[in-house]
C-alpha cells in the first residue's frame, strides 16, 4: 500500500515506519526528514503542520492516511493554544479533504484516552466525551471531523492510553521514572494516585498496524491489559532502580481513574497486549539509566 504518515519521526511513528517500510511505500509528512530511516520505500515530505499544508507537495493518490502528529506545545496553554489547535485539529481537516481528493480507502487518527475524562470504571468507546483541557478538546473536535468523512472512506480513531517505552522522554511514564531516580517527590492524590492501564509502545504499534486494515468506521481504545496506580508504578520503579521513592501526598480529588476497556481492541484488531507493566517498566528504567539499547525518540 501507499501510506501517508504524519508524526513519522515521533515516538509511535518512528517505530511504525520501521515495521511498515519493507512492505509498503511510505510518504512521511514531517519537519525532520533527516530523522527518517534511509530506505527505498521511505519518502520525506518536509512540511510543518503548524501552518497550512501545501497539497502540491503530497502524492496525487495514496491508499491510506495515518495521522499521528500532535503539537509539542500541548502543555503551554493558553500561550500556544493556536499551535495546539492548528496541529491537532485544523491539520486534520486539511488532511481529510486531501484524502477525499486522493481517493484514500481509510483514514486513521491518533486520539487520546483522556477525551472521556476520569471515570470510576473502565472507559468504553461509547462513553460521552468529557475533555477537561484544551488539548483534549482539540483531539475530540478532530475526532468529530474524522467521523464526518465516513461516507467517503473508512475512518478509524485510536484512543491511546498512556503509551510508554524505551526512548520516550518528557511524557508521563519517563517523567515518573526520572522523579524516582532524582529523588524528587512523586505527587500522589489520595492514597494511590491515578489508576490507569498503560500500554507498551510495541503493543500500541501492533494495534495501529492492524487498524489500517479496517474497512469501516471505528473508535477503539488502545490500552494495556493490567491496571495499576501511580503509587504502584513508583514502587516498582524504585525496586528496579534501587531507589526509595519520595512521595508528596495531596488531597483526594475523587474518581481519579483513566482505564480503557480493551475488549474492542482484542475483538476488532485481534491484539492482546504482550508486554507486561513489569517488563516494560524495567526496559524504560534501564533505558533512562543508560543501559538500554534503543535510543530512538
Amino acid at each position: 500500500m501507499k501510506l501517508l504518515i504524519t508524526g513519522a519521526t515521533g515516538f509511535i511513528g518512528s517505530r511504525l515506519v520501521r515495521r511498515l517500510m519493507s512492505d509498503h511505500e511510505l510518504f512521511c509528512l514531517t519537519q525532520h526528514g533527516g530523522a527518517l530511516p534511509h530506505h527505498a520505500h521511505v519518502h520525506a515530505i518536509v512540511q510543518n503542520l503548524a501552518g497550512p499544508i501545501d497539497p502540491s507537495g503530497l502524492p496525487a493518490s495514496v491508499d491510506a492516511i495515518i495521522h499521528l502528529a500532535q503539537s509539542r506545545q500541548f502543555r503551554r496553554f493558553p500561550e500556544q493554544a493556536g499551535d495546539v489547535f492548528t496541529v491537532n485539529t485544523a491539520s486534520t481537516a486539511q488532511l481529510l479533504e486531501y484524502g477525499r481528493q486522493a481517493k484514500i480507502r481509510s483514514f486513521l487518527f491518533a486520539s487520546s484516552g483522556g477525551v472521556c475524562g476520569y471515570l470510576p470504571r473502565p472507559i468504553v468507546e461509547t462513553d460521552p466525551p468529557q475533555p477537561n483541557n484544551f488539548y483534549l478538546a482539540c483531539k475530540y473536535a478532530a475526532e468529530c471531523l474524522v467521523n464526518a468523512y465516513g461516507d467517503y472512506f473508512a475512518t478509524v480513531t485510536l484512543r491511546y492510553f498512556f503509551v510508554y517505552g524505551e526512548g520516550q522522554r518528557d511524557m508521563f511514564m519517563p517523567g515518573l521514572v526520572e522523579r524516582v531516580l532524582k529523588g524528587d517527590p512523586v505527587i500522589v492524590f489520595g492514597k494511590t494516585g491515578v489508576t490507569m492501564n498503560p500500554i507498551h509502545v510495541s503493543d500500541a504499534v501492533e494495534a495501529t498496524i492492524r487498524a489500517i486494515e479496517l474497512g469501516h468506521q471505528e473508535t477503539i481504545n488502545v490500552a494495556g491489559a493490567e491496571t495499576t496506580t501511580v503509587l504502584e508504578l513508583a514502587e516498582l520503579i524504585g525496586q528496579f532502580a534501587g531507589k526509595k521513592p519520595v512521595y508528596s501526598y495531596q488531597p483526594d480529588k475523587g474518581a481519579m481513574a483513566m482505564v480503557g476497556n480493551i475488549e474492542k481492541m482484542k475483538l476488532k484488531l485481534g491484539v492482546s497486549p504482550r508486554i507486561s507493566i513489569k517488563a516494560g517498566l524495567d526496559r524504560l528504567v534501564n533505558d533512562l539509566l543508560g543501559k538500554g539499547k534503543e535510543k530512538t525518540s
